[in-house]
């Protein structure tokens, strides 16, 4: 007969307790080795965005510097074989194109500064890069002078064949003053855009939003007698002032296939949608807002917040309620006839060359690289509207 072993009821009691604790501590051990091994998982993801975001950046400096280098190679390139320009300095990325480089050069035939800019050349362009082009666009730019319009002086296609590059150079007047856009927000012309146009500004006084806005129209009046095409390039930072005077800059785009940065917004305006020869008229609304609001329209057309901002100018309200929430946009002519701006005295207008300077003729050649340029902008409309 087996003997029958039994515990002490105290001892069975400690024995339970004892592998209860253990569990549990088997267990705590386990939920911290968890907790650590997530902890330095998080760590690690952490360093590693923190290192990507480094990483991205020194890139993009690294970017940065390569163009600037390319461009100040082909800059130098051009001046080899044109002695009459020499370089003074490679400026800072003052325009908002970020492959668009600026240079002051020293216009050696007449001892004075001008500025040349850099560009490369559009996948979008439909002219060609040649001698006869090149002739046919400083015809049209000599037959568009006008107290209203920047001059271009010189122009040259330069081929990088080493790096299998196209780039084209423009040389205009050096101006100290800087573009429409350097006034509105009171900043320093030859520093980066990035830094210049941060902070809204309190506009402009009204008189010299009339005055301006009326040299503005003025402008697009004789674009439009010359058959120069619609297009997104009339904004503020292509308004330069001369002698508190504003003239028109950029109009090369329009001929080489350059986009602007405000064209995915205007394209969106339903007046540019259904007529694409509203586009001047709609980009000349929000020249007039930001001259008086101090800021830019970040919509297609104000919106009822907008046009608070510039309740101090009713008239200016007015006009840009003509502009954009009418079933059609006005003309040109339209805007001019306005009290607003008919009285303004235009004493730019009444200088002794200027009939002269009036009758110059567009050339057979400067005609049909209008017509081309026209043609290839309204298309180019047509698909960004579409899109």
């Amino acid at each position: 007969m087996k003997e029958e072993i039994r515990l002490d009821p105290g001892y069975s009691s400690v024995f339970t307790y004892g592998l209860n604790m253990a569990a549990f501590a088997v267990s705590g051990v386990a939920l911290i080795a968890f907790f650590a091994y997530w902890i330095r998982k998080a760590c690690r993801h952490i360093g590693r965005y923190e290192y990507t975001a480094l990483e991205a950046e020194s890139n993009s400096h690294e970017l940065e510097r390569k163009s600037r280098e390319r461009a100040h190679s082909a800059c130098l390139q051009y001046l080899k074989f044109c002695p009459r320009y020499g370089l003074v300095q490679h400026l800072n990325d003052i325009g908002s194109r970020v492959d668009k480089h600026w240079f002051v050069v020293r216009d050696t035939s007449v001892k004075t500064e001008r500025l040349l800019t850099l560009t490369p050349r559009s996948i979008q362009c439909v002219i060609n890069n040649d001698s006869d082009t090149r002739k046919s666009i400083m015809d049209l730019f000599l037959a568009l002078q006008h107290p209203y319009i920047y001059p271009v002086l010189d122009l040259e296609f330069v081929e990088d064949a080493a790096r299998d590059r196209a780039y084209n150079i423009l040389v205009i007047p050096f101006n100290s003053k800087g573009s429409l856009k350097d006034l509105i927000y009171k900043s320093c012309w030859h520093n980066d855009w990035a830094d210049k146009y941060g902070r809204r500004s309190d506009g402009l006084p009204l008189s010299q939003v009339q005055r301006l806005g009326r040299q503005i129209l003025e402008a697009l009046v004789f674009l439009k007698e010359r058959g120069f095409p619609p297009c997104c390039h009339l904004h503020t930072g292509n308004i330069i002032l001369q002698n508190g005077v504003a003239r028109l800059s950029g109009l090369e785009n329009a001929l080489m296939g350059y986009t602007s940065r405000i064209q995915p917004m205007i394209c969106k305006s339903h007046h540019v949608i259904a007529d694409s020869t509203s586009t001047d008229i709609i980009c000349f609304g929000h020249v007039l807002f930001e001259m008086s609001a101090g800021y830019e329209l970040t919509t297609p057309h104000p919106n009822s917040e907008n046009l608070h901002d510039i309740a101090h100018y009713p008239q200016v309200a007015e006009i840009l309620d003509m502009i954009f929430h009418q079933e059609t946009v006005p003309r040109v002519q339209d805007l001019l006839l306005l009290d607003f701006f008919r009285h303004i005295d235009l004493r730019e207008m009444r200088t002794t060359s200027l009939p002269h300077m009036f009758q110059a003729k567009l050339t057979p050649a400067a005609l049909k690289l209008l017509s081309i340029a026209t043609k290839h902008n309204t298309d180019f409309l047509q698909i960004s509207k579409q899109e």
